[in-house]
């Protein structure tokens, strides 16, 4: 199979987005199609589903040509035909070609129960490698976990699609598309708007998918856990990069580096060749060698300076106005919710001034009612909040993609800021790119990348010393997440904010707020602390999330790290011992690091069993013990490593010569 579009030129409006470019698809691509905001990367999905047509030029081979005949499927070709169909019932269609051969095995083995013969077993040994091959045995457990990862419940899988809400169809939606198996299956912004049980789901499903997946997406961690191959749109060019999205900017990088080195070079050389051609131009003792040198410039093969990357975005500093209190907010038994029939959590916590407060954790479990709490938007059911001495609130809501309000960006920010001049506003304006006639267009013709920048621009110019941010990095491309991640972690106030932007999350928490099912645990640390066990435990601030592995322990070493000097000052005796102790612990090391393969097996057995396909609590439950072995059985890999060194080490000096000693 293949998808290829060749030497294509495309643009809207008299303006053009991409020149000349080519894009290819093959059987088990993985493509990320990077670039700012407005370049043409969903443009390229729409080619692909020929929503777009690609006029050939005459006498010219084709623009766009297949090879095969390849099921391609977006998001926007899902529908329901039947909405009285239950979401289990809807999404089993999905596997209607297995569902039919497994009705054609059991018809066999019912047949071989009554007549036995060679044919009847010929037929059913070669329907059941069909039946396996198609994933036969494993389609209703890739069902329940993926309705589980989307946060449906066990009851929603028997409801009528038409009970559910237009956020909860396009989930159903979502669930169908990349169960259906398209052999090209198109993502745009796929992890907008999903919690992080669905988006790791989403990750672990396209990392085994064995058919083609184009991306469009700005989510740098699901990027680096999902891709094989980058296209990149800058300066109307597409340029094609094989790696996940690391080795993307670093080969960007390095490429840019080798350029401008040769660039330089190159220049260097032609200034060299330019001042002699200049220098001795009329003398005539000179005049052969000037013509060599003049031929050799003609002659030369000129290197362009290359293109910086495209990094225009939004600038400034946001300095609070005045600095607030040591203990910047409060909360006591505080239950948040739209009703006291349905509270959705009781909080307890405190947020100190610098902190920055990142809040995780599922989708309609509370994250964002309870800013919605603090901004006074949404009152509390009961409890309270209270913020400190001189807090000076900004809030940013969820931005939705388009606004009410028929002002142009100068009338509406004017009259959230009177007291500013022409010249304040348009240059608190232009920080955010809204320079020129774009200071005039309507509010409500603005795209949500534009709203972001406008309700930041208004933040900026508040000053406040305490930031309430909602998702403030959706419709934000990713140079715009890079900005405003530095932006933030160069703020001196305090920041309270929801994301489910893991990379975002990731660099600016330094504590956090997990929220679970009816309750939310303080965690005294980062993400990375918080996804590492150890750390974790060591922080005594909240359980893990994940169940640990029955029946299998092993001791955690919380020693420090022996300087690489420590062992060189030990007696002989010392490192005699020292050397006995690592002997055994590798030993013991070995030893359970065996258990917990042993028991990853049977874990992975299990979960692929027949009998307790459709037992979907089960098969949770035996998902978490098999990430948690997982995680278990690196650490003990990395603990093996650190000692097995050490001794290397200890061996070393102990079989030192006495004369180097």
């Amino acid at each position: 199979m293949q998808l290829k579009i060749k030497n294509a030129t495309f643009g809207y409006g008299g303006e053009t987005l991409l020149e000349n470019f080519s894009f290819e698809v093959n059987t088990a691509d993985k493509i990320a199609i990077i670039g700012r905001n407005g370049t043409g990367k969903t443009t390229i999905l729409k080619m692909l589903t020929q929503e777009i047509e690609l006029h050939q030029p005459d006498n010219a081979p084709p623009v766009f040509s297949v090879i095969g005949k390849p099921v391609i499927s977006s998001l926007k070709q899902m529908t329901f035909d039947n909405e009285n169909l239950t979401l289990e019932e809807e999404l089993l269609s999905c596997y209607s070609k297995i569902i039919e051969v497994k009705t054609k095995l059991d018809e066999l083995q019912s047949k071989l129960e009554k007549e036995y013969s060679d044919k009847l077993i010929s037929t059913f040994s070669s329907l059941q490698e069909e039946f396996e091959n198609m994933g036969g045995y494993s389609y209703l457990s890739e069902l329940n976990k993926a309705i589980a990862s989307f946060g449906f419940s066990e009851d929603d899988k028997h409801k009528k699609l038409c009970e559910f809400s237009g956020g909860q169809r396009t989930k159903i939606a979502f669930i169908k598309l990349i169960l259906s198996k398209p052999d090209v299956l198109l993502l745009d912004e796929p992890t907008n708007h999903l919690d992080i049980n669905a988006v790791n789901f989403l990750e672990n499903y396209i990392s085994s998918y064995k058919k083609a997946v184009v991306i469009v997406s700005h989510d740098r961690a699901f990027l680096d856990k999902t891709i094989n191959i980058v296209y990149e749109i800058s300066h109307k060019k597409l340029t094609k990069y094989v790696g996940n999205y690391s080795k993307y900017i670093e080969t960007k990088n390095t490429n840019y580096e080798l350029l401008l080195k040769k660039y330089e070079a190159q220049q260097k050389e032609i200034a060299s060749i330019q001042e002699f051609i200049d220098r001795f131009r009329y003398k005539a003792t000179k005049a052969t060698q000037v013509q060599s040198r003049i031929k050799m410039l003609e002659k030369m093969e000129k290197i362009p300076a290359p293109e910086k990357p495209e990094t225009k975005t939004f600038r400034g500093t946001i300095k609070p106005r005045i600095e607030s209190g040591s203990e910047v907010l409060s909360v006591n038994k505080l239950k948040i919710g739209y009703s006291k029939d349905a509270v959705l959590a009781e909080l307890d916590f405190k947020v100190q001034r610098g902190d920055r407060l990142g809040i995780i954790g599922g989708n309609g479990l509370g994250k964002s009612t309870l800013l919605e709490t603090l901004a006074e938007k949404v009152p509390a059911l009961s409890g309270e909040f209270k913020f400190g001495y001189h807090t000076e609130v900004g809030y940013f809501s969820q931005i939705s993609s388009k606004s009410n309000s028929t002002k142009t960006v100068y009338e509406e920010f004017q009259n959230i800021y009177p007291h500013l001049s022409d010249g304040e506003i348009r240059s608190s304006l232009g920080a955010f790119l809204f320079s020129g006639k774009d200071v005039l267009k309507l509010m409500n013709s603005l795209s949500g990348g534009e709203l972001v920048r406008f309700e930041l621009a208004k933040i900026f110019e508040k000053k406040p010393n305490v930031l309430i941010l909602d998702e403030p990095t959706n419709h934000m491309d990713i140079v715009s997440r890079e900005t405003l991640e530095n932006l933030l972690l160069n703020y001196l106030g305090t920041i309270i904010f929801v994301s489910h932007d893991r990379y975002f999350v990731k660099k600016i928490a330094t504590k956090l707020l997990v929220f679970g099912e009816g309750s939310a645990k303080f965690f005294d640390g980062t993400l990375a602390e918080f996804n590492d066990p150890v750390s974790r435990q060591l922080k005594q601030e909240d359980k893990p999330v994940i169940k640990k592995p029955e029946k299998v322990e092993y001791p955690i070493d919380f020693e420090e790290k022996k300087s690489e000097n420590e062992f060189e000052e030990m007696s002989p005796y010392l490192l005699s011992k020292e050397k006995s102790r690592l002997e055994n612990r590798l030993k013991k090391i070995e030893e359970n690091s065996k258990l917990l393969d042993d028991k990853l097996k049977q874990l992975e057995s299990d979960f692929v069993n027949p009998e307790i396909a459709s037992d979907f609590k089960k098969l949770m439950e035996i998902q978490a013990e098999i990430e948690n072995t997982q995680i278990s059985n690196s650490k003990l890999e990395e603990e093996w490593l650190e000692k097995n060194e050490n001794l290397e080490k200890i061996n070393a000096l102990l079989n030192k010569p006495e004369s180097e000693e």
